[in-house]
């Protein structure tokens, strides 16, 4: 037997038992346990404290989550959401402390005797109110809901540091916008236009690296350092001058500067008669060129002279197809089209006629006549000169809107081989890739165009959207959110990032912008941000409803037909989302045999009879063909 047990039998079967009964009190009967957190727990219960705790944190769950639902629907302000949490979780202890002290005032005979209180009880006490104070700190920081207040880095264990972003390429360049010097504002359209159509002539070289228009211009009437504007555009050079126009003189002083040193690589004055202006931009291109890469500037076409008047209104009808607008447009188009007829060989003018042309129909229900209008300036333009990269770009986009498979493939091919770092070919190309059902490489495009245009809204509006379609949803919501710190409050890309919020499952964050849109008044982008968030949330017949409402509607926002058949696809309706593509057929909607390339797109469609019947027709056969050649072509390299 071992000395324990027989130690333990030699004890007394009274102090045996009497020693197994206490233990078992202690752990039965809490009232009988002696230490200070113990009676400080007894005194809770006794006081009631817990149920006071409880039936607070569920109101305040209950109000917190009505107010979620009900707030973004009026469009009340998110502050307004933050300040009732805050207020929620101030209150806790707030709650706890009156129920501590008003319990023995209203019901005595429920509460017993208070305990003589030591420093132990009171430090226990003391050390639970800074806990809570803690805690309610702590979620508000985790919520960021305090302004004002972040937390530290952690000092443990030091983060790597971020790698450098890598050097700017030798041959890259930045046109910032010159100074007009004529001393009338109204004049800054011809300064500018001289910037563009520089920025346009080096562009031409395949040697150089060009910062695209909207990011350079960005910086126009700032006073930036040159080194900020060129890390801002990762660039090695920037070009900046001024340009002063008199009648039929112009005089223009460019600086060619390195950005690392701040020195002049280059500078030069020119004095010239304006009939001579595309003479004098092409010698400013090529010695531009010269002084980067040594080299010459290749590519660039012999330019014939143009009227000083006719000129002068080009780069005024560029400035008015810069502002992205339906009035700009019919103004830019207006111009355009009376220099053309009076000025029938200057290049440009066709092609940004061709371009604004193919704007208006994306934008307008009037597409069939500005589709043959844009086609006509357009040929105008590659007749006279078959490399303008411009009407390149416009041509191989409506070869795509007019279901031309191989005219595209050909334009795209002539891309790129004339530049394929040029912002026109990367964005051609990406909607090239697209449609043909490459969305891979769409995206690639795109985030080229953006390197070269790294402050282009609409190629961060574009990317996001073909982030969501591919089921990218928290690189759609970043790219969505950059391009809204460069135009807030746009509607179509508040409703793009409303998509990437649903697809996130982000429904609070979703539900906020569905009420931002209504107070934009724009009912078509609330309702189908308010369908994807239903179907987010499993809530089909809600989300079959809003597609009806949209169907009917139609046309609607910037939705098209192809648009409406998704909405019904996502809300489980496979027959009614056939109909709209079928729809969508008839009408040669540009994107719809890419539908299934994407990958946020159900399977259902796939393997659906009708679609697979649709994919018979001849046209959609046609582009088989076309998508089936150019994957072939992108896996050999």
């Amino acid at each position: 037997m071992p000395p324990e047990k027989a130690q333990a039998d030699g004890l007394p079967r009274r102090l045996r038992d009497s020693s197994i009964t206490h233990d078992w009190n202690l752990v039965s009967h809490p009232q009988h346990w002696d230490g200070p957190l113990q009676k400080l727990i007894a005194e809770i219960r006794r006081r009631k404290i817990d149920r006071a705790a409880t039936a607070y944190g569920v109101a305040a769950w209950v109000v917190v989550q009505a107010a979620s639902i009900a707030l973004p629907a009026f469009g009340a302000p998110d502050w307004v959401l933050k300040a009732l949490i805050v207020a929620a979780i101030v209150g806790f202890p707030l709650t706890l402390w009156i129920s501590w002290h008003v319990m023995p005032a209203q019901y005595p005979e429920q509460v017993a005797p208070a305990a003589s209180w030591t420093t132990t009880h009171i430090v226990l006490l003391v050390f639970l109110g800074v806990a809570a104070a803690l805690t309610t700190v702590e979620i508000g920081l985790q919520l960021g809901l305090l302004p004002g207040l972040s937390r530290p880095a952690s000092r443990s264990r030091p983060s790597a540091e971020p790698a450098p972003p890598p050097p700017p390429p030798r041959t890259s360049i930045a046109v910032l916008p010159f100074t007009n010097m004529s001393g009338d504002p109204s004049k800054d359209y011809f300064s500018d236009g001289i910037s563009e159509e520089l920025l346009n002539q080096l562009a031409n070289a395949p040697a150089l690296r060009v910062a695209a228009r909207t990011s350079c211009f960005a910086f126009k009437g700032k006073s930036e350092d040159i080194r900020a504007i060129a890390r801002a555009l990762n660039v090695r050079a920037v070009l900046e001058g001024s340009v002063r126009e008199d009648g039929k003189h112009v005089r223009i002083t460019a600086q060619l500067i390195d950005a690392s040193s701040g020195y002049h690589i280059w500078s030069k004055t020119y004095d010239r008669d304006l009939s001579n202006i595309l003479t004098l931009e092409d010698e400013i291109a090529r010695e531009i060129t010269a002084s980067l890469t040594h080299g010459p500037l290749v590519g660039a076409p012999i330019r014939a002279p143009v009227n000083p008047e006719f000129y002068r209104q080009y780069l005024q009808a560029q400035s008015f197809v810069a502002l992205k607008t339906t009035e700009g447009d019919t103004r830019a188009a207006g111009l355009l089209k009376k220099i053309t007829v009076a000025q029938p060989d200057f290049v440009p003018a066709y092609a940004a006629l061709g371009r604004t042309y193919i704007h208006m129909a994306e934008f307008q229900n009037r597409s069939a006549d500005l589709l043959v209008a844009a086609g006509e300036a357009l040929d105008k333009a590659l007749a006279l000169d078959p490399h303008n990269l411009d009407a390149l770009s416009s041509h191989l986009r409506l070869m795509l809107m007019k279901w031309d498979w191989k005219s595209a493939t050909r334009d795209a091919g002539e891309l790129q081989a004339s530049n394929p770092n040029s912002v026109f070919t990367l964005r051609g190309l990406s909607f090239y890739y697209g449609t043909m059902g490459f969305p891979e490489q769409e995206s690639a495009a795109l985030q080229d165009a953006i390197r070269l245009d790294p402050l282009a809204f609409v190629d961060l509006n574009n990317l996001a959207a073909r982030y969501t379609l591919r089921g990218r949803y928290a690189d759609a919501a970043s790219a969505a959110n950059d391009a809204l710190a460069l135009r807030p409050d746009r509607k179509l890309t508040l409703y793009t990032l409303c998509s990437a919020y649903a697809g996130l499952k982000h429904v609070r964050d979703a539900q906020i912008l569905i009420g931002r849109l209504l107070a934009l008044d724009e009912p078509g982008a609330s309702r189908g941000c308010a369908l994807e968030n239903a179907v987010a949330m499993d809530h089909i017949g809600e989300a079959h409803a809003l597609a009806d409402g949209l169907a009917k509607q139609f046309p609607i926002f910037v939705f098209d037909e192809t648009d409406i058949g998704s909405f019904y696809l996502a809300a489980g309706d496979i027959t009614k989302a056939l109909y709209w593509f079928t729809r969508a057929y008839d009408k040669r909607v540009q994107n719809l045999f890419a539908i299934p390339y994407y990958e946020a797109t159900p399977d259902s469609l796939r393997s659906a009879g009708g679609w697979i019947a649709l994919k018979q027709r001849p046209e959609a056969r046609a582009w088989q063909a076309a998508h089936d050649s150019l994957a072939a072509k992108l896996a050999g390299g």
